[in-house]
């Protein structure tokens, strides 16, 4: 396994003190060289992973992680789930299906809780991992402002957008040949929006736009002029 695309490089789960992995199949390796509980053996931690097959389940056990609290502040709720048309299981859940089935508010907060989508990942050719931040919701005069649209508040989100087209190796490769400007022009387009479906759109458009050619959105809707 190449360490520097594992889901521990990806993810950064080296630095959560507390972590508990639940329902790992015996045949996934990604998760050797951690220390992990496979069992809730404390009242809270700061990352909980957990393995999927169907919505069912995950929304079952969401629900039972915000009951009971589970999740320290600005800790890490992931659920790995198959993808559509994998090699090793029947069951699948669409990406898009996630957010139609689970009561989710306009930024991306879970409703009652403190859990908010925030990332993507790919794991590997079966699962995908979709992660939420425990984190407070900001208050109504903070969330009615606008995204901020500073490129350098969005260098953060490269690697974010890198991570979704690992998928598309030539579009990955445009991308990564693209200045630094433009670049974070596209991190900004992305996650300037505060809506997760939002982004997801912004990021298929993105991915679209840089398979035709084009370098930014701004090159792209000025074509033909």
């Amino acid at each position: 396994m190449n360490s520097k695309n594992s889901v521990i490089t990806k993810l950064n789960l080296n630095k959560y003190p507390s972590k508990l992995i639940l329902n790992k199949p015996e045949d996934i390796d990604d998760f050797n060289e951690l220390d992990f509980d496979s069992a809730f053996i404390r009242e809270q931690y700061d990352l909980i992973f957990i393995f999927v097959l169907n919505l069912e389940q995950l929304g079952r056990h969401l629900q039972n992680v915000i009951e009971n609290q589970a999740l320290y502040d600005n800790g890490y709720l992931y659920f790995a789930y198959p993808k559509k048309n994998n090699p090793k299981y029947k069951e699948f859940i669409e990406r898009d299906s996630i957010m139609a089935h689970l009561p989710v508010d306009e930024d991306g907060y879970v409703q009652n809780s403190r859990l908010k989508f925030s990332r993507m990942v790919s794991l590997d050719e079966v699962f995908t991992v979709v992660g939420l931040k425990s984190q407070a919701p900001k208050t109504k005069k903070a969330a009615s402002a606008k995204s901020s649209q500073c490129v350098d508040d969005y260098i953060d989100n490269i690697s974010d957008i890198k991570q979704y087209l690992e998928s598309d190796e030539e579009v990955l490769a445009v991308f990564n040949q693209l200045t630094f400007g433009y670049q974070k022009d596209w991190a900004r387009y992305v996650y300037s929006a505060k809506r997760s479906e939002t982004q997801e759109k912004r990021l298929g458009e993105m991915k679209d736009i840089l398979a035709q050619g084009y370098k930014s959105i701004d090159l792209y809707r000025r074509r033909g002029q």
